[in-house]
């Protein structure tokens, strides 16, 4: 089972560890300059995804969960 998913990790730990960091940097940097960033913090990461569709594309999405889940 992955350590990190969408279905179970928070947009927080997510931000504050820094293997997944570095896929959000190297996968969706845009969605760092989001204005709500800390606010979200506690959201569940797929549950934080209509918040930034607008900001990313749905293969940079899949790409980001595909390394995240063989984290």
């Amino acid at each position: 089972m992955a350590q990190y998913t969408f279905e179970g990790t928070t947009v927080g730990e997510l931000l504050d560890t820094p293997e997944t960091m570095a896929l959000i940097e190297k996968h969706i940097p845009d969605v760092l300059q989001h204005p709500l960033l800390e606010v979200g913090r506690s959201f569940i990461f797929k549950d934080a995804l209509p918040y930034i569709e607008d900001m990313v594309t749905e293969d940079a999405i899949e790409a980001f969960r595909v390394d995240l889940e063989a984290l």
